[in-house]
């Protein structure tokens, strides 16, 4: 089953929203904010936000939208 492209991790409250259109390669750097991490592709664009404290920063009605996210 193929990755979601977005997706809500309950257990841990982090939401992963890339910033594409359509899914990207895997991040290969991040750097860190004050709410998350934001994933840079080999060039340095902005590939996806990783939002720590969703449950606290994201309204609800978008964060029951999101799937779960994948088993490891």
């Amino acid at each position: 089953m193929p990755e979601p492209f977005a997706y809500y991790d309950r257990e841990v409250d982090i939401a992963w929203i890339p910033t594409r259109t359509r899914p990207a390669a895997r991040p290969v750097s991040s750097t860190e904010r004050p709410w998350g991490l934001t994933g840079h592709d080999s060039d340095g664009a902005v590939v996806g936000v990783e939002i720590w404290d969703a449950s606290t920063r994201l309204p609800a009605p978008i964060l029951s939208a999101l799937p779960d996210a994948p088993s490891p």
